[in-house]
């Protein structure tokens, strides 16, 4: 019913753990939430999974579950690499 109408479906590692996550992934979900890096809301209200990921450990789960893991802008465009 929805085929096409949604392109990018978000996931959250933080509630899921990396177990969980490579299933969704794996399912066709295309955003493991990378800008969250540190969230506590969650840990407090008792979740086990995640409070701080470095971006390589969220590069690795993306890549776990097959997936390449890429930087996007908010509306899903290709990043360009700053200018040094």
């Amino acid at each position: 019913m929805l085929h096409g109408l949604i392109d990018n479906i978000q996931t959250s590692w933080v509630k899921l753990g990396p177990e969980q996550l490579g299933q969704v992934l794996a399912g066709g979900v295309n955003d493991l939430g990378g800008t969250l890096m540190e969230e506590t809301i969650s840990r407090m209200a008792g979740s086990q999974n995640g409070s701080r990921k470095e971006r390589e450990e969220l590069e690795a789960m993306a890549a776990a579950a097959g997936r390449p893991a890429r930087q996007r802008t908010t509306l899903y465009g290709q990043v360009r690499e700053a200018v040094a």
